[in-house]
């Protein structure tokens, strides 16, 4: 899969409506950020903010190809650089290192899980 997003300069996130639901994302949102390709997350995928930045998040078919023809504009340059580098901090707390460090955290501070 990596080839493809490499050679993609964005793809749609969809998601089966459960997951949709519950803000569940699969592994395509690391897939894509990871070889560079711009992820769009329709706007009904709970907690949308959190996975991607906002001018990522679509409503309906009207924004996905006004974001396309943007994000067109845009391919190469610093900005498309920043809005890269962005989706990479939205997937942080995704991080082993972040999810070691909240594990370490609970481990040696149960009573913060149970308060």
């Amino acid at each position: 899969m990596s080839a493809i997003y490499a050679d993609a300069l964005a793809t749609v996130l969809l998601l089966p409506a459960r997951y949709a639901t519950a803000g569940q994302m699969t592994q395509r949102i690391f897939e894509a950020v990871l070889a560079g390709c711009v992820p769009l997350l329709p706007a009904e995928v709970r907690s949308a903010d959190a996975l991607v930045p906002s001018p990522l998040i679509v409503q309906h078919a009207t924004d996905v190809r006004h974001r396309i023809g943007w994000l067109s504009e845009i391919a190469g340059t610093d900005e498309h650089a920043s809005l890269i580098a962005k989706c990479l901090q939205h997937l942080d707390p995704f991080r082993l290192s972040t999810q070691l460090e909240v594990l370490s955290y609970l481990l040696h501070h149960p009573e913060s899980v149970l308060s």
